[in-house]
């Protein structure tokens, strides 16, 4: 009976010991107060839809990616062997870490829901935090069962959002009152955001209080089913890898590995290498295709935004800048340089920066070269979805001048990341951490009263803001100049501890 009992106890020790390793329950506890504040600014029947979608998207959402990352550093440094031989079975160490996941996003999803002063009481906020509980057990499990024999960084990004998709977007679609069909609710993802929707406010919810233990019930049944569904996954990916012959060249799902048959200088190598893995590479097509989707999502929908009920009350044409800056201008460098810095610190991890390093490349051209793929990606991408987006106003020309700022923010964050995180887990919890500047900056340099703005000028991400004659910060030709300077030390600055980072 101790042996039964012991094996769970020590996995959920283990796990805990994880997490507190690379500091995902910090982060997660951060980003709920930094959420819950902004709630609380918030007037109430604002603030309950942001926070319905915030515990959706961010708090029940947070370990899509960590459970999986974890997996993978798992199978890289070898303990996804030693588990695979260890009496601790596939249901336990899954219940160990969807556990984890499922605490962390019930305590971040308390002071959230709290700031939301929740119409019911007590008896909402509870309510609202067990369906961000089962949104967090459901969107877990499909994440660990979709990635199972995943093997790198890139397959993550390719497989993560074709198996999540169909269950992230009917909740949006049912919130913003684009669709309220039925059967929309049989989606269990649906059911379970309805049930936290309920929590915060029955009223905005079109479904009878009778009809909600039924949605309770479907997201139960629907969370069961993702748990079995990533046992088997589990168990039949330990299969595999146990079958695996250890000096195989094989890659999942591929041809033999070989690799690359061009000499030359040092950059040339590594540019060869970049561009044989990018044809395939899930995550370069995701980052080129996300950016020009989300614009032209701008362009076509925003005057349909103004009429949802969702938008009630918004001036959503007078925020048209803010959407500029938090979706387009500061989107697309922090998607560029977090695809490169997760690139980079997986070859980190796995030893690859370290012969990179001691190659005649070395590691400052390295980390030199992924720093102008971030800042040359994020410049082109931006050269073509800011007029895209059909938000500017006044011509291009009215915001070329943020451009290169943009630019140099991707290549810093790239370097500052690879300088702060030793493996990909803890690069997911700086990214975590980074974004919400990235998405809180634009809006509070614009919605704050003079001269308020003029203290977030410290932070880089405000410094392509200032390029933009909307905000009004400073003239357009000095702040484009002082920005692009700044931005220019920075990435230097970055550059140097990156590299001291690195070999150190």
């Amino acid at each position: 009976m101790n042996g039964v009992l012991g094996r769970p106890r020590a996995a959920l020790v283990w796990e805990a010991r994880t997490h507190a390793r690379h500091g995902t329950a910090v982060a997660a506890a951060g980003l709920a107060l930094v959420w819950a504040a902004v709630v609380h600014v918030l007037p109430e029947a604002p603030g309950r839809t942001v926070a319905g979608l915030l515990l959706y998207l961010d708090t029940a959402g947070f370990g899509v990616l960590f459970v999986a990352v974890l997996m993978l550093g798992e199978r890289t440094s070898g303990a996804w062997a030693a588990l695979a031989v260890s009496p601790l079975g596939a249901g336990e160490y899954l219940t160990a870490r969807l556990v984890a996941f499922t605490v962390i996003a019930a305590v971040a999803a308390v002071p959230i829901t709290a700031a939301a002063r929740p119409v019911g009481g007590l008896a909402g906020a509870v309510v609202a935090v067990a369906g961000t509980a089962l949104l967090a057990v459901s969107l877990c499990a499909v994440s660990v069962a979709a990635c199972a024999f995943a093997r790198d960084v890139a397959t993550l990004m390719a497989v993560v959002p074709l198996c999540l998709g169909p269950l992230l977007v009917p909740p949006l679609l049912v919130a913003a009152g684009v669709a309220d069909h039925p059967l929309l609710y049989a989606v269990p993802s649906t059911a379970a955001h309805t049930l936290v929707r309920w929590g915060l406010d029955p009223g905005s919810v079109p479904v009878p209080g009778t009809a909600v233990p039924v949605l309770a019930a479907v997201a139960v049944l629907a969370a069961a089913g993702a748990c079995l569904w990533a046992r088997w996954a589990l168990v039949r990916a330990r299969a595999v890898e146990g079958s695996r012959p250890r000096w195989s060249r094989v890659r999942w799902g591929g041809r033999p590995s070989r690799g690359p048959r061009v000499a030359g200088r040092p950059v040339r190598v590594l540019t060869w290498v970049d561009l044989r893995r990018a044809g395939t590479d899930g995550m370069v097509w995701a980052l080129l295709a996300g950016p020009v989707v989300v614009a032209l999502g701008l362009r076509a929908g925003l005057a349909f935004v103004s009429d949802l009920p969702v938008a009630a009350g918004v001036d959503v044409a007078g925020w048209r800048p803010v959407l500029l800056s938090a979706l387009v201008l500061l989107h697309v460098p922090m998607m560029a340089g977090s695809a490169v810095a997760l690139r980079a610190v997986e070859d980190r991890e796995r030893g690859a920066l370290a012969l990179w390093g001691a190659s005649p490349l070395g590691t400052g051209a390295y980390l030199a070269s992924r720093a102008a793929v971030a800042a040359g990606v994020a410049v082109a991408q931006l050269a073509v979805v800011l007029p895209l987006s059909g938000l500017v106003d006044g011509g291009a020309r009215s915001v070329a001048g943020a451009i290169p700022a943009a630019g140099l923010l991707a290549a810093a964050l790239a370097l500052a990341v690879v300088a702060t995180a030793r493996d990909r887990v803890r690069a997911l919890v700086v990214l975590k951490g980074v974004g919400v500047l990235f998405v809180l900056a634009p809006v509070a340099v614009w919605a704050l009263p003079p001269p308020w703005p003029w203290f977030l000028l410290p932070l880089p991400v405000t410094w392509p803001l200032a390029a933009l004659p909307a905000y009004g910060l400073a003239p357009v030709v000095p702040a484009v100049l002082s920005a692009t300077a700044a931005g220019v030390l920075l990435v230097v600055g970055a550059w140097r501890w990156a590299c001291a980072a690195v070999d150190g």
